[in-house]
Formats: C-alpha cells, sequence, structure tokens
C-alpha cells in the first residue's frame, strides 16, 4: 500500500437473496523514523604509565536499531593507535599525558545519526608511599592453637604487589605457616604453643616503595592444663574409630571408678606412624571438679599392674600428664616432651631422690657441692686404708718382738738331741749344762754376728782386743771351746 486514504465496502446476502453493505477506511500515513542515540558513558581519568583505555558505545539505541558506529578522536595529541574504531567498542593505545575527546556517532537504516562524546584524562603519576594493617594484638587461649593474621586491609594508590610476613626474632619458633601464607595478605598459622609471639608485616607497591606494620599474638595456657592426661596407644590415628574411642572412654572410667560422661576427650592426634595420643581429663563431683593429672596417670599406673596387660583396646605405650608440671627445684626447665628437667649450668638431678624415692625429675644438687663432696669421700676412704695399712704393719713388728728365744724339752731321744745340736759345729755354752734346752736360730744368728763383730775389731784395733778391752769400755772374753 502506498501513502493515501484507502475505502473497503463489504457487502454479505442470505439465502432469501436479502443484502447488506458496509464500508472500512484505511489510512496509510508517511513512515515516521526516530533518529539513534548515541551513549559513551561517562568520562575516564587514568594515570601514567597506563596509556590505554577501552570506548564502549554498546548501550547506544534506536528505534530502528543501529546501523553503524564510528569512532574518532575529536581533540588531544594524535600520536595514538586505535582498533576497532567502526565498532560499538573500540580500544585505544598509546596515550600519553593530556586530555582527550573522542567522539562516537551512529547511523540508522534512514541515514539518521547521533553523536556523543567521551573525554580521557592522563594524569602525571603522583605515587604515595603504602600504608601496612597487620591486624593489631590477637589473644588465644589453648587448646585453640591456630589464628589468620589479617593484613589484606593495607592500602596504596597504585596498588600492593608483594606481602611478607617475617616472625620476630624473640617469639617461639614454634608454629606452623599453612600453605605458603607468609607470602599472602592473609597469614595462617596452626600448632601454636603458650608465649607471646610476634610478627611483622611489609608490604611493598610497584615503585619499590614500602611499609611494616607489627601483630601480636598472646597465647594463653589451657585453663585445663593441670588435668590433662596423654595417653599414647599402639594404633594409627586413622584406625581409630569413633566407636572404639567410645569404648575407650569406658574402659578408662572403669579404672579410674568414674562416670563415662566424667571422662573428656580433648583431642586425638598422632603421636607417630603406628601410634595415637589421646589427651584427655577427668571431672567429678557437682559442681565439676577437675582431678589432677597427676593423680590420675598415678592411678592408671597402679589399676593397669593390676589388670591384665590387655584390658584395654589398645596397647598402651605410655601414660602421661599432657603438660610437664614439674618445678625442677627452680634451677630449670620442664621438656615438654620427655617430662623431666633440663637442669641450668652448675645444677644437676638429685638421684637418690629420683631413683629411689618418688622418681620425680628435678634439680636439687650443685654440682659444686656434688664434686666437692666426692673429694671429701675419696680422701676419706684414701685416709682409712692408709691407717688400716699402718695397723697391720705396726702388728706384725710386736709379734716379732715376743717371739720366745728358748723352749724347755722333755723326754727327748738322743736322735731329736743331736738334730737341736748347733748347726757348723758350735757347741753353745749352755748345753754342757742343761741338754734339754734348744738353742733359738736367733739366738745363734746373734752369736755368730757378736763373733763376726769381734773378728772387724781385731783387725781393726788387735791391741785393745788382747788387753780385753774396747773404746766403751765393754770387755769381751772368748774361751777357746766358744770358736
Amino acid at each position: 500500500m502506498q501513502e493515501g486514504d484507502y475505502t473497503f465496502q463489504l457487502t454479505v446476502t442470505d439465502s432469501a437473496e436479502q443484502q447488506s453493505t458496509a464500508e472500512v477506511t484505511v489510512v496509510v500515513l508517511p513512515e515516521e523514523n526516530s533518529p539513534p542515540r548515541a551513549v559513551v558513558g561517562p568520562d575516564k581519568v587514568l594515570t601514567y604509565p597506563v596509556r590505554s583505555t577501552v570506548l564502549d558505545g554498546s548501550r547506544s539505541t534506536d528505534d530502528l536499531g543501529v546501523a553503524s558506529y564510528h569512532w574518532e578522536n575529536a581533540s588531544g595529541p594524535s600520536s595514538l593507535q586505535m582498533e576497532n574504531a567502526d565498532s560499538a567498542v573500540a580500544t585505544v593505545t598509546g596515550l600519553q599525558i593530556g586530555t582527550y575527546r573522542f567522539r562516537l556517532t551512529v547511523k540508522d537504516d534512514q541515514g539518521l545519526s547521533s553523536t556523543a562524546t567521551i573525554s580521557v584524562t592522563v594524569k602525571e603519576e603522583s605515587n604515595r608511599p603504602p600504608k601496612a594493617h597487620a591486624g593489631g594484638k590477637h589473644l588465644l587461649v589453648l587448646p585453640n592453637n591456630s589464628i589468620a593474621l589479617d593484613g589484606s586491609r593495607s592500602t596504596d594508590d597504585q596498588g600492593i604487589v608483594s606481602y611478607l610476613w617475617i616472625r620476630d626474632g624473640q617469639s617461639p619458633a614454634a608454629g606452623d605457616v599453612l600453605q605458603g601464607s607468609d607470602h599472602e595478605a592473609v597469614l595462617q598459622l596452626t600448632n601454636l604453643v603458650e608465649g607471646s609471639y610476634t610478627f611483622h608485616l611489609k608490604v611493598t607497591n610497584g615503585k619499590g616503595d614500602s611499609d611494616i606494620d607489627t601483630a601480636f599474638v598472646e597465647v594463653r595456657p589451657d585453663p585445663m592444663k593441670s588435668g590433662l592426661v596423654e595417653l599414647i596407644l599402639q594404633v594409627g590415628v586413622g584406625q581409630l574409630t569413633e566407636q572404639q574411642k567410645e569404648t575407650l572412654v569406658r574402659q578408662l572410667a572403669v579404672l579410674l571408678n568414674v562416670l563415662d560422661s566424667d571422662i573428656k576427650v580433648q583431642k586425638i592426634q598422632a603421636y607417630s606412624d603406628t601410634s595415637t595420643a589421646v589427651v584427655f581429663y577427668v571431672q567429678n563431683g557437682h559442681p565439676f571438679k577437675e582431678i589432677k593429672a597427676s593423680d590420675v596417670v598415678q592411678k592408671l599406673h597402679l589399676e593397669l599392674l593390676k589388670e591384665k596387660p590387655d584390658f584395654l583396646l589398645f596397647k598402651v605405650l605410655r601414660i602421661d600428664t599432657a603438660a610437664c608440671l614439674l618445678k625442677c627445684s627452680g634451677h630449670g626447665n620442664c621438656d615438654p616432651i620427655t617430662k623431666r628437667c633440663i637442669c641450668s649450668q652448675l645444677w644437676m638431678e638429685n638421684l637418690i631422690q629420683r631413683y629411689l624415692n618418688n622418681g620425680e625429675s628435678n634439680c636439687e644438687w650443685s654440682v659444686l657441692y656434688v664434686t666437692a663432696s666426692a673429694l671429701i669421700v675419696i680422701m676419706l676412704l684414701v685416709a682409712l686404708a692408709w691407717l688400716c695399712i699402718c695397723c697391720c704393719k705396726s702388728r706384725k713388728r710386736t709379734k716379732i718382738r715376743k717371739k720366745t728365744k728358748y723352749t724347755i724339752l722333755d723326754n727327748i731321744d738322743d736322735q731329736e738331741r743331736m738334730e737341736l745340736r748347733p748347726k757348723y759345729g758350735i757347741k753353745h755354752r749352755s748345753t754342757e749344762h742343761n741338754s734339754s734346752l734348744m738353742v733359738s736360730e736367733s739366738e745363734f744368728d746373734s752369736d755368730q754376728d757378736t763373733i763376726f763383730s769381734r773378728e772387724k775389731m781385731e783387725r781393726a784395733n788387735p791391741r785393745n782386743i788382747q788387753n780385753g778391752l774396747v773404746k766403751n769400755g765393754v770387755s769381751f772374753s772368748y774361751s777357746s771351746n766358744g770358736r
């Protein structure tokens, strides 16, 4: 149909040949086409060295549909490159510091068009140093030993490119960093122990500028520390089921003579590849009162000695307090692994108390006192040994002095009398008068020595000997029978 007015007539006839007519007019008006509407979005501000941007005109509209797009640089430096200039979305690169105006022209099928302009400003870089934020102070109470320190609130106008968490040198070395998070915005820590930790967060931007902030973590001891008992079982931690755990709790309740509900299992963890550590505490009464771990350990030891070794569901490798509660006499520290005292310098364990008394590790003996005492004991033993040797020698001399020279003999025969005669044919004076006297060896030797002394004196001074005199006034007289 063309532009104009059209009239149409309708005639209807029935079976009796009766008719009726009606007319309708159709007006064809000339076409109405609205121009399109170009839309480019808000102006942009870029910071050098950013040198590219995207120009988006896809939100432009037309009642009959947009037929074409065209982008052009209306003003600003000409040293740039534009890709997809005849598309709804164009990309501009090579921008310099300054202000650009880009114009978008859209057309419909009837040739109607619309334009819109967007301003792009590239400003010179104004870099400011970053600001680190490590998260401040944190409080952690065992047995909760994990925490996350959030440094994501650190800021920089150009953006932060690296994070680094550094543990302070005076902080405890315990605690594991999870999944290399010490190089991420959020530091994840686990297996922390009692103590005060300090972590420094260093953030760096693209220009190499950095800032440091500090986070503090205080880990307080478990309020149930004095009551925690560690039971080491010969079973892998992955093989211990929940049902077996409940059975084990009932068996412990029987040994301790308490209710199942009085035994609280705090944690179950791997002790080694083939063993599991079960940490629990015992409470009873109303209100509940915690039983000391040392008392629980002692009672379990006694009860397990009375019962069969396989009374519990698994073999028991060790029963001990979970925390080292020893005071070490104030001269050492308690090793949390071995549960024994590590003594300070110049102190040592009291072995008598350790092995003969209550068996508790301690640091009661001073090394200086023990060394001095050992030296004194050694000196006393040496003196006692020397005294014993002297007494033995003195007794031996006394026996020699008391030796009898003569012995009375009765009823001896001629043969025995012959045996009693002096050696070498020397006849003693006393045997002429009483044959019942035996000449002792000592007397004979004494006479022999006297004879030898006489001969020496004669050779030395024959005149004095002939006169029967010696210098000291003692005279000697021997008959010919005495030779």
